[in-house]
């Protein structure tokens, strides 16, 4: 009886520790941005959609932006958000809206671990179809990446005096 009860405790023990190792894999879903690369026609689901790409090819101490384009003719609310080892939470480049783009823009510097760099997505829809009978989008189809690094005025500066 006892070892029955030792087998089910170890059990449980092993299924709490592999368990959110799994789900955090999958939040992931395996995308990754390289740096200078774009995706093209990503999907994602129009009502509370969400995706975690990993960010890769960074190099220290630059400014970076991720930029998003979907079709103007489809109303979304796109988010940006950067994040570290899948702690989300790092907003940056807030109250931003510019037609169908939205990017995000950050500096490599400000993290120690730049390989553990993540971008969540999520989109919202804006507004409702105005005609009648038709029926909603179920999913929005977008480019995101060709994210670079970004000169900033005191590298043209040094440019220029060398």
């Amino acid at each position: 009886m006892i070892d029955r009860e030792c087998y089910l405790i170890f059990c449980l023990i092993v299924f709490m520790i592999f368990v959110p190792c799994y789900s955090h894999e999958r939040l992931f879903d395996g995308k990754t941005l390289y740096a200078g690369k774009e995706l093209w026609k990503e999907t994602l689901p129009f009502q509370s959609g969400s995706r975690v790409y990993r960010l890769e090819g960074l190099k220290s101490n630059s400014w970076y932006e991720v930029k998003i384009s979907y079709p103007a003719s489809i109303p979304a609310l796109f988010s940006l958000q950067l994040s570290r080892d899948g702690e989300v939470g790092l907003k940056l480049n807030q109250m931003r809206r510019l037609l169908n783009t939205e990017k995000l823009i950050f500096k490599s510097e400000s993290f120690e671990n730049k390989e553990g760099l993540y971008v969540l997505v999520t989109v919202e829809p804006e507004g409702i179809v105005a005609i009648p009978n038709f029926k909603e989008r179920s999913f929005i189809i977008y480019n995101i990446g060709k994210f670079f690094s970004l000169l900033t005025l005191s590298s043209i500066f040094f440019f220029i005096t060398t």
